[in-house]
């Protein structure tokens, strides 16, 4: 009994050393990576969402006193104050109204200035004093959210709000405007807070304008993830994560989108300055996962020189002999347990190379004998009909049986030369032209065509072929209709196949008589009679010559008589021997 000693101890190696420590080695060191990276992630996730929710906030508390602003009564009523007669009313209102928003921009430390616009009477008063008042420059700015400024080279943030709320394009019949702006000094603070408290470095990038950046901001990198889209579509709620490959280094970059402001609060995290503590304990598991894949490769090789390689040899010779070289044997010597199964291999191919060159040759035997039994059976009946029309014409007419004579000797001549072999087409269709000469003799009424392309003339195709259906046609069709007379053999080629039609325009067969003579002819039933026997005969010869595909198959012509198809499907063996003979 054999005993499988090398395929079980490179199993049991493999599975007690590579495959428990490489899982636990491989573990280990990812998730000391994923700890430290989540660990971090969210932490900066945390600080950059509640920054940015501090400066919504702050922003909303803008929002709202701008809009008590501008619905202030006396701001409201100085558009007014100007038509009475007490001037002096009028000036003191003004005085409240820069009271109060030097009083506003002092209490909240995000705002530059506060602006009061009146455009019915084209004033304007600021929290530092009065300036002109610009109407193309007011009439420009969107109303009632926050944009960016960067037209003075200077970033800015500034707030409209009017009086009433939905004002008109022009202006027109807006009481006033109240304008608050805050300066990009107010988010470098917020950055310099976020940069103290968390792990990154922070900056705000705003499309189509300068990013507001702290002294510490890589300027590269930031350039690069603006080029990159990295900063498109960031998140509202929630930050935006991403890995960012640059110049060697790998950066965690957390991006949150401002609702009110239109930019991006970005901060980015420099991964190697936080994970280079585990570098050491990255080393010694490398080292050991390096010794772990050179002991796999060892055993790797022990296993494929003790066993795959062998066991693949012995595979090919299997397919070999399964592909029909019986003479394959295996020679290597492994001198182990496959010498066994290579001896009993060469013993087992020695017993099947016996049996199949046996049966081979009984096969080859018997098919010759098949073929010479068909041919015996269709050379005499076309001999039968034949001398029987000399004998019938011989007082009638001489030169008839001297034509039928030469026709016949012709005939003969043919068969004698290509007696139990192949011929070409071209040949074929010569016998068929001296067989129609000699039935036209008998039967005044028949008229033929041949319509075989040139390019098939040279098919290698088995002797008396088309006879036996020709003879058919004449015999079971033509003469069994008074009016009949016409036979038609044409040709068609459809790349390996090929096709050869038979027609005539007899009685035809037509529900049972037509099935009853294809199962005849395929061997399903045997009551075709004389005419399904013919038939059946050049069937035979077709399919053990071409292979199952091909045969012969009948339907009803155009003419309503019987179409007789011969389907030649060339194989590779057969279609080049019939390329040699067309080149020829």
């Amino acid at each position: 009994m054999i005993k499988y000693k090398i395929f079980q101890k490179l199993l049991t190696m493999l599975a007690l050393l590579l495959i428990p420590a490489t899982l636990l080695f491989a573990y280990a060191n990812e998730a000391s990576k994923e700890v430290v990276k989540h660990t971090l992630e969210e932490s900066a996730s945390k600080q950059l969402e509640f920054t940015m929710r501090q400066l919504e906030q702050s922003l909303r508390q803008l929002e709202t006193q701008t809009l008590m602003l501008v619905n202030d009564s006396t701001i409201r009523a100085y558009a007014s104050s100007s038509d009475f007669s007490e001037y002096l009313n009028h000036l003191f209102m003004r005085t409240t109204i820069e009271e109060k928003l030097t009083l506003q921009s002092q209490a909240e430390p995000l705002i530059s200035e506060l602006a009061v616009h009146w455009p019915s009477i084209g004033e304007s008063i600021t929290s530092q004093g009065t300036i002109p008042y610009n109407y193309e420059e007011l009439v420009t700015k969107p109303m009632n959210r926050w944009i960016v400024d960067n037209s003075e080279g200077l970033l800015s943030f500034r707030l409209l709000f009017s009086f009433p709320t939905i004002a008109p394009p022009d202006l027109s019949n807006t009481v006033s405007i109240v304008e608050t702006t805050i300066s990009s000094d107010y988010l470098r603070s917020v950055l310099a807070g976020l940069d103290v408290s968390g792990n990154g470095t922070s900056f705000f990038y705003f499309p189509g304008a300068d990013i507001i950046r702290s002294n510490n901001v890589d300027m590269e990198l930031a350039m690069s993830l603006i080029a990159e889209g990295e900063l498109d579509g960031a998140a509202i709620a929630h930050p935006k994560l991403s890995v960012m490959q640059a110049d060697g280094e790998q950066y965690l970059i957390q991006s949150i989108s401002s609702p009110s402001l239109g930019g991006t609060l970005v901060s980015y995290i420099q991964l190697d300055e936080f994970l280079g503590p585990l570098q050491k304990v990255n080393w010694l598991v490398n080292g050991s996962l390096a010794f772990l894949a050179i002991a796999g490769i060892m055993i790797s090789y022990l296993f494929y020189s003790h066993f795959r390689k062998p066991f693949g040899y012995l595979v090919r010779k299997l397919e070999a002999l399964g592909s029909g070289d019986y003479a394959s044997r295996a020679t290597v010597r492994t001198n182990n347990e496959f010498d066994y199964l290579f001896e009993r291999f060469n013993e087992m191919a020695s017993r099947i190379q016996s049996l199949i060159e046996n049966v081979y040759e009984e096969k080859v035997r018997t098919r010759e004998a098949e073929y010479k039994h068909l041919q015996s059976q269709i050379n005499p009946h076309f001999l039968y009909n034949c001398l029987f029309y000399i004998v019938s014409m011989a007082n009638k007419s001489p030169a008839a049986v001297v034509s039928m004579a030469k026709n016949l000797s012709e005939f003969y001549r043919y068969i004698t030369r290509k007696a139990g072999s192949n011929t070409t087409l071209e040949d074929e269709i010569r016998l068929i032209e001296s067989y129609l000469e000699v039935q036209s003799l008998r039967n005044k009424r028949l008229a033929y065509e041949i319509g075989i392309p040139s390019a098939m003339l040279g098919l290698s195709v088995p002797t008396l072929l088309l006879q036996p259906i020709v003879e058919n046609a004449i015999v079971h069709g033509i003469e069994q209709k008074r009016t009949a007379g016409k036979v038609h053999i044409g040709g068609i080629a459809r790349g390996d196949q090929y096709l050869i039609h038979v027609d005539d325009d007899g009685n035809g067969l037509y529900g049972e008589q037509l099935q009853t003579l294809i199962d005849s002819v395929h061997g399903s039933s045997q009551t075709g009679g004389e005419m399904g026997c013919g038939l059946s005969n050049v069937h035979k010869r077709l399919t053990n010559r071409y292979g199952g595909h091909s045969g012969l198959t009948f339907s009803i012509n155009e003419w309503g008589g019987l179409r007789v198809t011969l389907h030649l499907q060339l194989t590779q063996k057969a279609g080049e021997t019939d390329e040699r003979l067309i080149s020829g």
